[in-house]
């Protein structure tokens, strides 16, 4: 992702060195930028520990289970949702206001490499936990990761890298003041 971010500066520094008006700049910029359909702006690695301790009163001895898992989850603007009336410039060619979708979460991976037994214990006269038992609670891991995704500060890092990113673009347009908002949000420049 990282060489797909900087193929895409390189390539919109490329375009602007060719063009001459501010306009036709813009116009092709954000053409160029439209056309990657996703902006991916923040990566994160998570390692998080998945515990399972069923120890039921009715039942003689308990199991216990410990799995450890590494997730990539990346973040970024969906630029489907984006189009060219969320860019005004100004008349004097000197501003430009943009209205970015918020971020998302554009992909999860949670490989099964990634995933290791740290610990079982099975007591008593339990059973182990079987495939389809181990399956729920990696799926459950994985939610949780999914559900603390705002807690974990992707969302903004996306967002800052994001107006970092636009920022620099229309700079290169010839843009001296670029306001970046996200729609439901203030703005922010």
């Amino acid at each position: 992702m990282k060489k797909k971010f900087i193929f895409l500066l390189l390539g919109a520094g490329l375009l602007f060195g060719s063009c001459t008006g501010q306009d036709e700049k813009l116009d092709e910029a954000l053409s160029k930028a439209v056309s990657c359909a996703e902006l991916g702006t923040v990566e994160y690695t998570i390692t998080k520990l998945i515990v399972a301790n069923d120890d039921a009163f009715y039942k003689f001895g308990d199991r216990k289970i410990i799995f450890s898992c590494r997730t990539t989850m990346k973040a970024g603007i969906d630029l489907k949702d984006f189009n060219k009336e969320d860019v005004v410039p100004s008349k004097d060619g000197k501003s430009v206001n943009v209205t970015l979708p918020q971020p998302k979460i554009l992909s999860f991976n949670m490989s099964a490499e990634d995933i290791k037994l740290e610990f079982a214990k099975i007591s008593g006269i339990r059973t182990g936990f079987n495939t389809d038992e181990r399956n729920d609670l990696l799926k459950q891991g994985e939610k949780a990761i999914l559900d603390d995704a705002p807690n974990l500060g992707i969302y903004n890092d996306a967002k800052d890298n994001a107006v970092e990113f636009f920022t620099t673009l229309l700079a290169q347009c010839g843009y001296k003041d670029v306001n970046i908002c996200f729609k439901g949000d203030e703005s922010k420049n």
